[in-house]
Formats: C-alpha cells, structure tokens, sequence
C-alpha cells in the first residue's frame, strides 16, 4: 500500500506545482501590464490626454553643483509657409477642465553671475514701495522659509523696482511663455499658420498644459526641441544672460535635467519690452498680449487673484514641486483705466521656491500683487466714487400766521352804449322862382 500512496502524493504535488507556476505567470503579466499602463512615457502623449501625473509632496535633500551647458545651434527643419499671416478674427473656445501641468524634478540651480542693475532709475515715492515690499517677504521668509522674488516697473515713468531681482528661481511653466513668442516670431516672418495652432497656444499656455506647447513646437520647428532650441536664442538675443530655457516641462533630457531657470529682473523686462511694442510689430503685439490674457479661470489665483474687476491682468503662471519645495510663479502687465481716459500699466513678476507647500507660495503672491496695485491705482486711476449720502431734512420751526388777503371788490362792468338814433335832416326849404327884375327908370 505504500507505493501506490507515494506515486498518488507525488503525483498530486506534480499537480499543484503547475497550477502555482500557472498563477505566478499570470500574477507576473498583470504586474507587467499595470507598469505600461501607469508608468510615464518618454513618448508623445496623446492628443485627447487630460492631464499630466502630479508631483510627489517635496522632500528637501542637499544636491550635487551642475555646471550648465552652452546652448547649440538650433538646426531648423524645412517647412512650407502658411497661408496665413496674420492673427486669427475671433478667439477659439478654450480648454475644458483639466489639469495644469508643472515640470519635473530638476537638478540644482547653478550660481548667478552679474545682472540687470537694482533700483538705480527710481524715484523716492516709488522705492518706498520697494521698502515695503522688502519689508513683507523679509518678515514672511523669516516666518516660513521661502525664497522669493519681485521686479514691478511702472510702464508710464519707466521705473524699475525690485527685491532679489537677480536671483536664480525654478520656472515652471512660466517658461513656457518663451515657446509662444518663438511661434509668433514666425508668424510675424511669415511661417506657419496661426489658425491652425490655435488650439494648442489656447490650451498649451492658456491652459498652462506641456503637451499642447509641444504640439505646438513640433508643428512649428519639426521638433519640440528645435523649438526650445530656437526660444533659447531669442532670449538670449534679448539681454536674458542668466535666464535659461533647458527643457520644455516635462520633456527634460533625463530624470534629473538642468533646471530651467528665469531672474524676476530679466522676466519683468520681456514683458516690458512685449508690451512696448519692441519685440514684435504692432499686430504681432496685440496678438501675443491677447493670447497671454486668455488664461483659463482656474488659473487665475496669483498676480489677478486679489485685484478689482477694473484691472486687465495679461500674464503665464507656473508652479510644480520640485526636490526642494514649492515653485509658484507669476509674471505679466496689469492694465487698468486713468483718470485722463487713457490705459494705464504695469509690469510685475513674482518668482516663489522652496515653499514647504503649494498654498504657501501662491497666497504670498496675490499678497505682493494687492499691494504693488495699491500704490499704483491711486498714483493713475480715477478716484473711487464716493457713497451716496442722504439729504438733510430741515428742522421745522413754527408755523407763521398768515393774514388773509382782502376780499376783492368786483369791478363793475361797463353798460352796453347804446345805439345813437340818427337826427333827420330837416328837409331844404324850396326857394321861390326869381322873378324879373325891374329895370330902373331912366
């Protein structure tokens, strides 16, 4: 008996074996296929994707020096000119609810050499704004130990005021303003189709979405990374020397790419400059300046977040969580009507790192842009119209008494003159016929 009950036990363990290995290949498959289905890819996202991955919560760790590379010559791909080459009529509906994307991760930012010079052209009232300003992010840096920026200049006078103008800040998708005028900047020349990409500039920098900018690129320079390569020298061309666009979000070179990096100084000046009409023609300007004021309203919390309706906000945000903490940027014009009737303006930039959380960075800065607008809507704008008050009433004193007028007496009324009865004329008496006369005697 027991060498049937040995051959049936193994037998029985030959069984179970198979369908464990069975179960361990099927496990391993549907592991596998969860890894492609969540797992990033270095791939072109596709076109209907709502949203980028969010960003793990910022762990602080110390990080090794990298040394930024020169910027290569873009090599342009050959492409057919549009056939139009002018801004579009009427804007295209904009982008539905989705998820804003932000960047990845990057390495640590490199030291800033040299700058644009600080506070030199500005008149004592308006660096006593500057003095407030400083004042606010000192005492907000002490409390929670978040490092930012701000340059305001008043496009009326031409001032420039700034706290930390120089200083090197983590982008976000703020950078991705610099893909819009590297596609504008070939409108302007007669290249590409304005229409065509609408969508992607609506939501790309609208929406404030990577994948749609890439499109963009893509249609434009062949290649996204031509694109940015080509962005790179425009900045470059402008005066931005230590401002530096590596890498479109998202689409970095590796895992840990050079950092994309803009100073609150250089970033102010574009906008200066854009609105100014210095970087493109007078259409192309009002092209760009339109695009950049058609951000979608779940993006307007920063720089518009605490302004009144009479303020016109023209601006690209951008925030993510990197290694070290929170980015949360915004830069752009503020429009708002004079009292003279005409437009006034501003430029205003405020870059935000290494806050501890996302709300930390963004308050801060609806904050710092309530208060640059309280100084300048009263320096320009009309005053407010004062609240209605009421009407005194009189105090009633007494009652005078009044004499009664005199009663009239009537007049009397003129009797109807009566017709005069005419006299007759008394008849002529008849004279008698003249008889002869007698002739005197001789």
């Amino acid at each position: 008996m027991a060498a049937p009950t040995s051959a049936l036990l193994t037998k029985y363990i030959a069984q179970y074996r198979a369908l464990g290995l069975r179960c361990l290949l099927t496990f391993a498959g549907l592991a596998l296929a969860a890894l492609l289905i969540l797992g990033p890819s270095d791939g072109r996202p596709p076109r209907d994707e709502k949203a980028v991955a969010a960003q793990p919560s910022p762990t602080r760790s110390p990080r090794p020096t990298t040394t930024r590379s020169p910027a290569a010559t873009p090599t342009r791909a050959p492409r057919t000119p549009g056939s139009t080459n002018a801004p579009e009529a009427a804007p295209d509906p904009g982008p539905g609810p989705a998820d804003a994307g932000g960047d990845q991760p990057s390495a640590p930012l490199p030291p800033v050499y040299g700058g644009i010079p600080e506070n030199v052209n500005a008149s004592p009232e308006f660096l006593g704004l500057k003095d407030q300003l400083a004042a606010e992010i000192a005492a907000y840096d002490a409390a929670d130990h978040i490092d930012v920026s701000v340059a305001v200049t008043d496009l009326q006078t031409g001032e420039t005021i700034s706290v930390n103008g120089n200083d090197a800040h983590r982008t976000g998708c703020t950078i991705m303003m610099f893909a819009l005028l590297a596609a504008v900047n070939e409108f302007q020349a007669g290249h590409g189709d304005p229409a065509a990409e609408a969508y992607h500039i609506r939501r790309g920098i609208g929406g404030s979405y990577p994948p749609e900018v890439r499109y963009l690129l893509d249609d434009m320079f062949g290649s996204y990374y031509s694109g940015t390569l080509q962005a790179r020298q425009l900045m470059a061309g402008w005066g931005m020397h230590t401002s530096y666009f590596d890498h479109l979000p998202y689409y970095g070179s590796s895992d840990d790419p050079p950092p994309n990096i803009l100073t609150a100084l250089e970033e102010n000046d574009i906008f200066v400059r854009l609105y100014r009409g210095q970087l493109f023609n007078a259409d192309w300007t009002a092209y760009t300046l339109q695009k950049l004021t058609e951000i979608a309203p779940y993006l307007q919390y920063i720089l518009p977040g605490r302004l009144p309706s009479t303020a016109t906000v023209t601006h690209k945000i951008g925030y993510y969580a990197d290694n070290d903490g929170w980015v949360n940027n915004d830069a752009g014009v503020v429009t708002f009507p004079g009292t003279d009737g005409t437009t006034k303006a501003y430029a205003i930039t405020y870059f935000s790192q290494q806050g501890s959380t996302e709300y930390q960075g963004y308050s801060f800065g609806a904050r710092i842009s309530r208060t640059v607008w309280d100084y300048m809507a009263p320096k320009y704008a009309p005053p407010p119209t004062p609240a209605p008050t009421d009407t005194p009433v009189p105090t009633p004193g007494p009652t005078p008494i009044t004499t009664p007028p005199p009663t009239p007496v009537p007049t009397p009324t003129a009797s109807a003159t009566a017709t005069p009865v005419a006299t007759p004329t008394p008849a002529p008496s008849p004279s008698g016929t003249p008889g002869p006369t007698k002739t005197p005697k001789p």
